[in-house]
């Protein structure tokens, strides 16, 4: 249980961008303007947070 709270920022971070790239992804069907750099964000911001995780599940130390 203490590991989850290891990974709750990474985590926010990538559901952040999962939800603007989502938003993104409506605009895009409603034609409306900044589908694509909403997108682009998301895209940005969720690859962050996937990057931020492996990083800190690499850094993680073994009990021993």
């Amino acid at each position: 249980m203490k590991n989850l709270y290891f990974f709750k920022y990474p985590l926010a971070v990538f559901m952040t961008g999962f939800l603007v790239q989502f938003v993104g992804g409506l605009f895009k069907i409603r034609h409306w303007p900044g589908a694509d750099e909403l997108i682009t964000i998301g895209i940005i911001v969720g690859g962050a947070g996937i990057c931020w995780g492996i990083i800190k599940l690499l850094l993680l130390k073994k009990p021993e």
